[in-house]
């Protein structure tokens, strides 16, 4: 149905898991297989999909990664190229401006007159182009602010026109950009080890370059210049910053993207546990009381014992008598 068009989903996180299959090879074909009453077919499903899901537990949890708090298949949730965290939080300025919008609606019937919210937005933007190119995060208020809405149905046409005769090509310039940010994320410029990067790959090189023609396409520009690249980069740097940020606000570069398992504190907690046993050595069955402390099922804890002894800088080591001792 939205083939050659956006297919938005809400409650997603409620999906029958038959339906999250189809759903997957239809983001990864862009087609859709039915087989039914004898037919066989496949249909296409060209759009962009984009989805609202809500965490398992009612409150998001920045202890867990992205997969975990959704309870959605790995598979399906890396076939996104942007992945965003809306929290509730108790921010006083930023509670009195949505509580202000909402008023407004009702009281204006849609029309903003927030003059002082446009002077101040108008300022912040002025201040910071004055030293630098303004990001999307300064200009987005700005013109929230000051421009009015335009017609849905002009929208509607100009996205029409726009996508049948606009194919803008990538230029070197902001092929650079796109590279040198998928590289940075690959290599870390802080010295941290391969291993400890980001989990990126080559899909969301892919994606990076969608994102810029889509952001030239909507401009009705031949070409992908350097200023795309730029607000693309910064799309995905704030989606992977908030996909990796852990419950202390730092980035857990071994969540492994919006799948994975938020490890780095379970490894760090698993640790401290063989610590206080104060013992030179560790049996088997050491690690499997320690496991059931902890709360670490089975299926998850080899697989991160071996990651404690193959990383760049280990901290368990296995003797010649089948032991494990711990690397000071």
């Amino acid at each position: 149905l939205a083939d050659q068009g956006v297919c938005c989903i809400d409650e997603f996180d409620k999906m029958a898991k038959s339906n999250q299959d189809g759903l997957l090879e239809a983001m990864e074909q862009q087609q859709v297989s039915i087989a039914k009453a004898g037919v066989v077919a496949s249909v296409p499903a060209r759009c962009a999909v984009i989805a609202a899901a809500n965490p398992s537990q009612g409150k998001y949890n920045m202890n867990k990664s992205v997969a975990e708090n959704l309870k959605i298949s790995t598979p399906l949730l890396s076939r996104f190229d942007l992945v965003f965290i809306l929290k509730d939080e108790a921010d006083h300025e930023q509670d009195k401006l949505v509580s202000s919008n909402i008023m407004d609606l009702y009281r204006q019937g849609g029309n903003k007159s927030s003059n002082i919210d446009a002077q101040t937005a108008n300022n912040e933007l002025m201040d910071v182009a004055s030293t630098d190119r303004a990001t999307m995060k300064h200009r987005l208020p700005w013109v929230a602010l000051t421009q009015m809405p335009l017609p849905a149905e002009m929208v509607k046409d100009y996205i029409s026109y726009a996508r049948e005769y606009c194919k803008p090509k990538l230029t070197q310039e902001a092929a650079a950009v796109l590279k040198e940010y998928f590289m940075s994320l690959r290599y870390p410029e802080d010295g941290s080890s391969r291993n400890d990067s980001v989990p990126i790959t080559t899909r969301q090189l892919e994606a990076l370059i969608r994102l810029s023609q889509a952001r030239a396409k909507i401009c009705l520009r031949e070409f992908v210049l350097k200023e795309d690249a730029d607000d693309v980069v910064e799309l995905m740097r704030d989606s992977v910053n908030q996909v990796h940020m852990d419950g202390s606000g730092k980035l857990d570069r071994t969540r492994g993207g919006a799948g994975g398992k938020s490890k780095r504190k379970l490894k760090r907690t698993f640790m401290d546990e063989l610590k206080k046993m104060g013992q030179a050595k560790f049996s088997k069955d050491d690690f499997y009381r320690v496991a059931a402390r902890v709360d670490l099922s089975l299926s998850e804890f080899w697989p991160m014992v071996e990651e404690l002894r193959s990383c760049d800088q280990p901290e368990l080591i296995q003797t010649s008598d089948g032991m494990y001792s711990l690397i000071c």
